[in-house]
């Protein structure tokens, strides 16, 4: 995930007066209202006074400075700004349609504000504190954006205009705001703007920018050269380094590019093993923490000639690199600080040479990558606490044969009008065959209606689930590494007849078991967990006990190198016999 993106400017004594609105939301009920941060931090340009100084964090909530920029929102504009590579100035474009559906904002205040002085005049943290402001119930995300004269000029969609109008007498960076709706069109750029007149083609845009990419990587020795950004002809001609705000959002777009040209994370990682950034005027190894989240276990980096002045501005990489094994800082007036060659030792545990000097042994970088990692716990055998009667065991080796062969039988025989099942998958953002099913409450929410629909009670209905549901194969239960399983008395269970309370069993399975994905017919694996609480059945029930509660948490089903076979049968109808034990031991209330 991406770093916090720096603490908001200093809260200085500004003044209370409200917009010509009355001066709502944050600046009339949270007191003084506050400064955004001056700016940011581009690729070619000196750092920003108030940029962060300290070790990044890795959380995304909770770190008040990261709500200073728009997050996952810059990439979005970002990808739209890049695809579409045209300008936002009300130029006509051979498809006029495409602006039927906005309007354009007229923004006075910029130029009174203390961003103003930015290199771009303060655009860029403008857009930022708007689109901030103004994604409250849903994320609104702006266009480039222009500034003419007194006013910045916009185009937004319908739909986000009267969120962005309500910001009317807001105060930004020390400047009251006037935004207001406009009919007119906007003053044509200067004769010095490379944006003017119709964007390229999408596709061409994107070509292009693969080309600069192929025309860098030496397949020899597996380097991506991103060495001099600024002066590449190629990138110049299409606007990608000619402004602070677009010199970070290009390198996002060319890390991007970087992925669609693997097919999977392995292929990735052996195809690209050293990246030199260098002589980039890079000032923050913020403006290009993409490299770290889409080359993450890169061997060789080069930072050298660039303008990192002290190890806070190398902080947001200390997590990332885990297996870097050699860097080269040189240039950077960090690489003279007294502490440069031990902090970089400690934030990077497999690095062995630095600067072309070594640092490490092998075996040293090896331990010190071993110690990186928490040490796993031991894995404790089963533990079976179900008395003399053995019904966990029974059970449990009845249950899971059954489940593969004929779960309808299985569901008639141990559950009844009162059983209820369960079951959720991750939430990780992969389709799946269970999500239909799923009770996940992260996912669906605790309020829901799905939080009762996806609680299946009764044999006749848990049965109809189970039926549409993969067909599975469990190992053997006498593969003792395969399976954990745990079983403790569960006292104060109801007596179905109604008198008094009897002694229940609480059994946690944990495994993983074989299974057809039936969209694309392939075999992969899934891991597992099985809860369930037996109790004394009710008079006439085949069996001495019964399920109460069974639920089950599934993991991402993970396919294997081979081809299905027919070693996985889908369940059958046909009865399969269950050897009845001793119930439970009760205890009467």
């Amino acid at each position: 995930m991406a770093p916090p993106t720096g603490p908001r400017a200093s809260r200085g004594n500004r003044s209370s007066q409200r917009g010509s609105r009355g001066g709502g939301g944050i600046g009339k009920r949270r007191g003084p209202s506050r400064t955004d941060r001056d700016g940011d931090v581009s690729m070619d340009s000196v750092n920003a006074a108030n940029q962060p100084t300290g070790p990044s964090t890795h959380s995304t909530r909770g770190n008040r400075g990261s709500r200073g920029g728009r997050g996952s929102r810059v990439s979005t504009r970002l990808a739209s700004n890049v695809r579409n590579h045209a300008s936002e100035d009300g130029t006509a474009r051979s498809d006029k349609s495409q602006f039927s559906n906005k309007v354009t904002l007229k923004i006075h205040g910029l130029n009174d504000s203390k961003a103003s002085g930015n290199q771009d005049g303060g655009l860029r943290s403008l857009l930022e504190f708007l689109e901030r402001k103004s994604s409250k119930g849903r994320p609104v995300v702006l266009g480039r954006g222009v500034i003419r004269g007194e006013c910045v000029w916009l185009k937004v969609k319908q739909a986000d205009a009267p969120l962005l109008l309500r910001l009317n007498g807001f105060s930004y960076a020390g400047a009251s705001l006037t935004i207001e709706e406009t009919n007119d069109p906007i003053p044509p750029q200067n004769a010095q703007s490379t944006t003017d007149g119709p964007g390229p083609n999408p596709s061409e845009t994107r070509e292009k920018l693969l080309a600069v990419l192929s025309s860098r990587y030496n397949a020899e020795q597996k380097l991506l050269d991103l060495s001099a950004l600024g002066a590449d002809q190629n990138l110049f001609s299409l606007g990608a380094f000619q402004s602070k705000a677009l010199a970070e959002k290009s390198f996002k777009v060319l890390m991007s590019l970087t992925n669609t040209r693997y097919d999977n994370p392995v292929e990735k990682e052996a195809g690209i093993q050293a990246v030199t950034i260098a002589n980039n005027d890079i000032h923050d190894v913020y403006e290009v923490f993409t490299l770290a989240q889409t080359l993450p276990h890169l061997r060789r980096l080069d930072l050298s000639g660039n303008k990192l002045e002290d190890m806070s501005k190398l902080a947001k990489w200390r997590h990332e690199f885990r297996r870097l094994e050699e860097m080269h800082a040189l240039g950077n007036p960090l690489a003279s600080l007294p502490n440069y060659s031990t902090q970089m030792v400690e934030w990077f545990p497999s690095l062995q040479v630095l600067d072309g000097r070594r640092v490490r042994t092998p075996e040293e970088a090896a331990e010190a990558f071993k110690s990186w990692f928490p040490t796993p716990l031991p894995r404790l055998p089963s533990n079976l606490r179900d008395g003399g009667n053995n019904v966990a065991s029974t059970f449990i080796r009845g249950f899971f044969t059954t489940y593969d062969q004929d779960r309808v039988s299985l569901a008639r025989q141990f559950y009844d009008d009162d059983s209820a099942f369960s079951l959720r998958t991750g939430a990780e953002p992969v389709p799946d065959t269970y999500d239909n099913f799923s009770r996940n409450l992260e996912t669906i929410g605790v309020r829901g209606s799905s939080t009762q629909q996806r609680l299946f009670t009764g044999s006749n209905l848990i049965a109809e689930l189970w039926a549409q549901l993969p067909a599975t194969r469990h190992p053997s239960l006498d593969l003792v590494d395969a399976w954990q399983v745990d079983c403790h008395t569960f006292p104060g269970l109801a007596e179905p007849s109604g008198q008094g309370l009897a002694m229940g069993l609480a059994i946690t399975v944990h495994g993983r078991f074989e299974e057809i994905d039936p969209t694309r017919q392939l075999l992969g694996t899934r891991q597992f967990s099985r809860s369930f609480i037996l109790g004394p059945s009710k008079s006439g029930a085949p069996h001495p006990y019964r399920v109460i509660s069974d639920e089950l948490a599934l993991q991402t089903w993970v396919p294997q190198q081979q081809t299905p076979t027919a070693a996985v049968q889908a369940p059958t109808v046909t009865p399969a016999p269950t050897t009845a034990v001793a119930a439970p031991p009760s205890r009467a209330g």
